[in-house]
């Protein structure tokens, strides 16, 4: 309704935003640019901060720079995560299944970050 008033191309701070289109704050180029040490160093990565600051919004433009060939992308986004939950998670995501007990699903998860290094 106030996008038509306004003559909007699209309804603002949607999700679906294109990355090439947002605001290019020095917030934002401060995420990128430790993202991209910790990405270059082979490290992790963990962002935390209010809802709605644009964490997600920061991964997404971050992600789009990638090469797929050369980085695999992660993401977990729950701020009630168990141990044993964020070693699933993260394994699900290299398309394993976690062992059950969280000491074997976290050496099964080291294991596998060792083989992707190479």
């Amino acid at each position: 309704m106030f996008e038509s008033f306004f003559e909007m191309r699209h309804t603002p701070f949607s999700r679906s935003i294109p990355t090439t289109e947002l605001y290019e704050s020095t917030q934002l180029e401060e995420i990128i640019g430790r993202l991209n040490y910790a990405a270059e160093r082979q490290l992790f990565a963990i962002m935390t901060g209010e809802c709605g600051l644009g964490k997600t919004t920061a991964i997404r433009r971050f992600t789009d720079q990638l090469d797929p060939s050369h980085f695999k992308l992660i993401y977990l986004s729950d701020s009630k995560l168990t141990p044993r939950h964020f070693y699933k998670g993260m394994l699900e995501q290299l398309g394993l299944e976690a062992k059950f007990y969280r000491g074997d699903a976290k050496r099964q998860l080291h294991r596998e970050i060792e083989l992707m290094k190479g």
